[in-house]
């Protein structure tokens, strides 16, 4: 065995391991739960963004993506209650059929689905390029002979509702951009 020649090895040597101090306790626990907040909000951030179900058709084209559970938030569920397809590529943007969505009222899927407010089977959009003019044709359930049950136009250029009569000569031989499709109709 060998001597240990310095009083400095010899002091080493007696000692005791030390013990963790609170200060170094507090610092594993604060990191630690920094670390799980981080894993929590990093898979918050991935499910909301995976999140919904949604079907978009351009040209001849469609692009389909849909998951198997509804929001929370939504008493309806599209995929599985309703259809929506766009069919706008090269005629028409999409932002415009959606400022003619909101402007009357039929991008609230709840309300046109629900049977006390609205019940309806089918929208239809058509673009008159001529008239800078989307024409929506509703269809309520129980519609016949593919005629729609009324007929509104948003001019695109004035930003409003066409006012008077809207015939058959503004969405007649006109491409269809936009349909929506209740799929709880029986």
């Amino acid at each position: 065995m060998d001597i240990l020649t310095t009083r400095y090895e010899r002091m080493n040597m007696s000692e005791k391991p030390k013990k963790f101090e609170k200060k170094d306790v507090l610092y594993l626990v604060i990191t630690g739960l920094a670390l799980v907040i981080i894993i929590l909000l990093a898979s918050w951030f991935i499910i909301s963004n995976n999140s919904g179900a949604t079907t978009e058709e351009t040209g001849t084209m469609a692009k389909v993506s849909s998951s198997a559970s509804s929001s929370s938030t939504s008493k309806y569920v599209e995929g599985k209650d309703y259809t929506v397809k766009y069919s706008n590529d090269g005629i028409v943007a999409k932002s415009s059929i959606d400022e003619a969505l909101s402007y009357g009222g039929l991008n609230n899927f709840d309300d046109d689905i629900d049977k006390d407010n609205g019940n309806y089977a089918k929208f239809e959009f058509d673009f008159n390029k001529t008239k800078n003019v989307i024409v929506e044709k509703m269809y309520d359930n129980g519609y016949t002979n593919n005629e729609p049950t009324a007929i509104v136009a948003y001019d695109l250029s004035k930003k409003e509702m066409v006012t008077g009569h809207i015939g058959r000569l503004y969405y007649d031989n006109q491409p269809l951009v936009y349909t929506w499709t209740n799929n709880t109709v029986q």
